[in-house]
Parts: structure tokens; sequence; C-alpha cells
């Protein structure tokens, strides 16, 4: 999966949310291939493509907790 990222200010990036008007919070447009992306990134001067990883829903994190107390991961006793 792929997101565009651009420049708003000297060094301050943000992802392109589709939006005509947007604020950091807002959740990118994701794409599916990066052919795709960089045709969005384009339409911005400081447009660039990235690899997007989207956040763990809550029961991946849940299930994540689950998973360390069963493999003892951190050898607690």
């Amino acid at each position: 999966m792929y997101a565009v990222m651009f420049e708003v200010e000297k060094d301050e990036l943000i992802y392109d949310s589709g939006k005509d008007h947007f604020t950091a919070m807002d959740k990118p447009m994701v794409f599916a291939t990066k052919e795709e992306a960089q045709a969005r990134a384009n339409k911005w001067n400081t447009g660039r493509v990235v690899p997007y990883i989207s956040p763990m829903t809550d029961d991946e994190r849940q299930r994540s907790k689950e998973r360390e107390a069963i493999n003892n991961v951190h050898r607690r006793i």
C-alpha cells in the first residue's frame, strides 16, 4: 500500500487526504499500486509517494499482547 505526502511548509510533510480542507489528523488516501499513488503525487509540487502501513486496530493490538504473554517474549516470571 502507498500514500502520498507533500510539503505544507519547509520540512513539514503531511499526508494527502484527498480533501480540499484538511488537517494533519485526517486519514491519508491509500493506493494499491505505486503508479496510482504517483499519479496523485504529480498533482502536488512537492508530492512524493511513500509506503504506507496502517495502524493496528484495537483487536490486533489486544491479540498481540495475548501472543506476547503466551510466547513469554520478555521472559517474565
